[in-house]
């Protein structure tokens, strides 16, 4: 199988932190100092409050599949060919947040709502990017 290819991220100013974790081998969620509320996708403010200061939660990057699909259409022309079919996976993060990335590894086929999952950080490109595999219980 050829190597996972990837549209690397445009980091800015709020999603830089985390970005830099990610490439550090760590999942650091943003975390709200006035509510507590942890959140994804990195933001310049609570989505709950509207909080402005905010720190980091490191998560273990373990996690529910809550939605799923298989992609069997490039969108980026025949030089994508090569990565079909892909899984796309909506998941449930322990601490709370729900995040959208990309299914790697094994039982793709298998895959089910509510089964569990946990990170893998994949490098590409000189940036490590925060994927999920599935776990068995």
């Amino acid at each position: 199988m050829e190597p996972i290819r990837a549209i690397l991220p445009n980091p800015t100013q709020d999603s830089e932190a985390f970005w830099a974790a990610c490439d550090a081998g760590r999942l650091a969620l943003p975390r709200c100092i006035a509510c507590g509320h942890v959140f994804f996708y990195p933001r310049l403010m609570c989505p709950r409050c509207g909080g402005r200061t905010l720190d980091t939660l490191e998560s273990a990057g373990h996690g529910t599949v809550f939605s799923f699909t298989h992609v069997a259409v490039s969108f980026y022309g025949p030089s994508w060919d090569s990565q079909l079919p892909y899984t796309v996976v909506l998941v449930d993060l322990d601490e709370g947040p729900r995040m959208l990335s990309r299914l790697v590894g094994e039982g793709r086929e298998r895959l089910r709502v509510g089964d569990r999952v946990g990170i893998r950080f994949v490098e590409f490109e000189g940036h490590t990017l925060p994927y999920f595999e599935r776990r068995e219980v």
